[in-house]
């Protein structure tokens, strides 16, 4: 099962604003600004990394516990290309996060570099078939 395209659109575009904000007007080292997901009832999760940095990130992955998170699919999104700030939407079919897990974004750009930021799941809104958020 696949959420609507203007719900998936309408997150993605509310984080690039958070993450444009949040970003500093010159970075200088490589940053990862959010990682935030959900996890249906249906099975469906969907996570997002935004980061920024002095050169243009290529990669982002998500580490649950101490596991890395094998993904059905990647989207990058790129935005304000003086500060390459990028999301990449992460979509995994099946059961992943629940609450108590820690979930880590982990970003490289083109030379290499890496930064990482980790956040905690929490409970979700039953009400939206959401079993957990992690923020």
């Amino acid at each position: 099962m696949t959420p609507p395209k203007k719900s998936t659109l309408l997150a993605v575009l509310v984080t690039a604003v958070l993450v444009a904000v949040a970003a500093p007007a010159w970075a200088t080292d490589l940053t990862v600004d959010v990682v935030a997901a959900s996890q249906f009832d249906s099975g469906l999760f969907i996570a997002i990394v935004g980061a920024h940095g002095p050169n243009p990130i290529i990669d982002a992955q998500l580490v649950v516990n101490s596991t890395v998170l094998v993904p059905d699919k990647v989207e990058d999104y790129s935005f304000d290309h003086t500060r390459n700030v990028t999301l990449f939407k992460i979509v995994k079919y099946g059961q992943v996060a629940k609450p108590g897990d820690t979930l880590t974004g982990i970003v490289t750009d083109t030379l290499a570099d890496h930064a990482s930021h980790t956040s905690v799941c929490g409970r979700g809104l039953p009400a939206l078939h959401i079993t957990s958020i992690c923020r």
